[in-house]
Order: C-alpha cells, then sequence, then structure tokens
C-alpha cells in the first residue's frame, strides 16, 4: 500500500471555488506511487474527485476524453468535467454511483456481465466520433509503441513465463510490425478492474 498522498492545500481551494466548501478529503490514490486522486465530499454529501495526472501526455488525452468523448457514454456511465487546471494537470470530476466491482463479491456469471459492459462501454467510446489529427498520430503509434514494449513486458514477466509462452509474445509483438493499416480509435485506459 503507497502512503497516504495529502491534497495540497492550493488545489483544495481551487476546487471549493468550483463546488463549495469541502467537508472531508479521502487519498484515493490507487497503490502505485504516480496516482494522486483524491475523494472531496461537500457539505451537502456530495462527493467529487480530484485527479492530478502524472503528466502531461495523460492530462492532455483525459481532458480530450472528459470534454470530447465521455459525454458519448452516457450520463451515469462515467464521470464528467467540472473543470481542469493545467498548469497543476488537475480534473475536477463528478463521482459517479455505485461500487468498484471487485468490491462486490461477484460470480463467474456476474463477472461476465461486467466484462461485457466494459466492453460495451470501450465500443461506445470508438464509435464517439472521428479523431483530430493528434489523436489519429496518437492512435497510429500505439501498435508499433506495443511492439517495442514487449521486451519490458517480457522482463517484467521474468520466469512467470517459460520460454515457448516468450516467444509466443515475440512472436505477436513482431506480427503488429506488419499489420499494416488498420482502423483506429481512441487510445483509453487498460480497461483492468480499477478503471
Amino acid at each position: 500500500m503507497s502512503p497516504t498522498k495529502p491534497l495540497p492545500a492550493a488545489l483544495q481551494r481551487w476546487a471549493e471555488q468550483r463546488i463549495g466548501p469541502v467537508v472531508s478529503v479521502r487519498d484515493a490514490s490507487h497503490d502505485w506511487d504516480r496516482s494522486r486522486v483524491w475523494d472531496l465530499e461537500g457539505e451537502r454529501g456530495v462527493h467529487h474527485y480530484l485527479k492530478v495526472s502524472p503528466s502531461v501526455k495523460f492530462f492532455t488525452r483525459e481532458s480530450r476524453a472528459y470534454r470530447h468523448i465521455v459525454p458519448a457514454l452516457g450520463h451515469t456511465r462515467a464521470p464528467h468535467l467540472v473543470d481542469s487546471r493545467a498548469q497543476d494537470l488537475a480534473l475536477l470530476l463528478t463521482a459517479v454511483p455505485g461500487a468498484p466491482a471487485k468490491e462486490l463479491g461477484l460470480g463467474a456469471v456476474e463477472w461476465r456481465t461486467v466484462h461485457q459492459q466494459a466492453g460495451a462501454l470501450c465500443a461506445r467510446l470508438h464509435e464517439a466520433g472521428p479523431l483530430d489529427r493528434g489523436d489519429r498520430v496518437e492512435a497510429e503509434a500505439s501498435l508499433p509503441a506495443a511492439a517495442d514494449g514487449a521486451e519490458t513486458y517480457l522482463a517484467r514477466a521474468g520466469n512467470r513465463l517459460n520460454q515457448d509462452e516468450q516467444q509466443l509474445v515475440r512472436d505477436h509483438a513482431a506480427r503488429l510490425r506488419r499489420v499494416g493499416p488498420v482502423p483506429v480509435g481512441y487510445i483509453h485506459g487498460d480497461n483492468q478492474l480499477l478503471h
């Protein structure tokens, strides 16, 4: 577990200018060192999230997504952007009702439903409209980048993969370099349970 990350006072003041007084702040960061997310509870029990992106690249990608793509997912299916603060890479977001799936004690059938819903939302994201030039360049670069990253992921996997499995990964990475033009969509998170 990562140590608790305090919310910088300047960011809390900025958030309060947009959503009103905050009565409690909870560190809601994921368990990795670059995650910085806080759950802000207002006077009427309304929750918002303040997220500081780990880089300009991620801030730009997420800001664009919240402004232009998320509305296509539907009102209660994704957080909505209240405001952003580029100089701090900060995003102020609405909360979405519900609980993380991993906390619900779901069985196999329910997990299948969760994965089907996640796939349907991903499909809606890909159908949200044409990509602008920057999005297209990033999307077109994703296949070669995935191929380039194969060795890094193999090194992280260590001895959890045998030589045949490692070769399978290398073969698929090599195929990515030869796949040719493919339809591209918006780059999004890796669709893990925490996302």
